[in-house]
C-alpha cells in the first residue's frame, strides 16, 4: 500500500501542477499570444490537436479522440503493469514511471475535454526560427523527464543491483 500511495501522491501532484499551469495560461495570454521571458524562452498560448509536438494533427476528428483514447488506456495498463512490478525499494523508477503516468493523464485530460492541448514553452535559438523547438507543457516535461529517468536508472543505477 506504501507504493500505491507514493506514486499517487507524486501523479496527484503532478497532474495538479500541469493543469494548473495550462489554467494560468488560458487564462492570461490570449491564444497565440507570447510573452518573451528571456532570449531563448518564451511563454506563448498554442492549441495542440495532434500528439507530440502537432503531430496527427490532419487526422479526422472522430479518427483522433479514438486514437488517443486508446494510446492512454494502452499507456496507463503499461506504465500501471511496470509499476506493480516494480518493488517499493527502487524510489528512482517509481517516480521515472509516475512522471511517465502523470504527463499522460494530463495531457489526456486535456484532450478530452477540450479536443486539444495547451502547450506554452517555447524554447528558440535567440529568435532563428530554424533553431525552434516546439512548444510543450508540463505534462510532456513530466514525461521527458520521466523517459530521462527510466533510462539513466537502467543505464547507471540498475547495474549495481545485476552485478555488471
Amino acid at each position: 500500500m506504501k507504493k500505491i500511495g507514493f506514486v499517487i501522491s507524486i501523479c496527484s501532484f503532478f497532474v495538479l501542477l500541469d493543469q494548473f499551469t495550462k489554467y494560468l495560461i488560458i487564462s492570461n495570454i490570449p491564444l497565440y499570444g507570447k510573452i518573451s521571458l528571456l532570449p531563448f524562452l518564451d511563454i506563448v498560448h498554442i492549441r495542440n490537436t495532434g500528439v507530440a509536438f502537432g503531430f496527427l494533427s490532419n487526422l479526422p476528428e472522430n479518427f483522433r479522440v479514438y486514437f488517443f483514447v486508446l494510446v492512454f488506456l494502452l499507456a496507463v495498463v503499461l506504465v500501471s503493469i511496470f509499476i506493480y512490478n516494480t518493488p517499493f525499494a527502487e524510489k528512482v523508477m517509481l517516480v521515472s514511471l509516475s512522471l511517465i503516468l502523470s504527463g499522460a493523464i494530463g495531457n489526456s485530460i486535456d484532450r478530452l475535454r477540450l479536443g486539444y492541448v495547451t502547450d506554452f514553452i517555447d524554447f528558440h535559438w535567440f529568435g532563428d526560427p530554424k533553431l525552434h523547438w516546439p512548444p510543450f507543457n508540463t505534462a510532456d516535461s513530466c514525461i521527458t523527464i520521466g523517459v530521462i529517468l527510466l533510462i539513466l536508472h537502467s543505464l547507471f543505477l540498475n547495474k549495481d543491483k545485476e552485478g555488471i
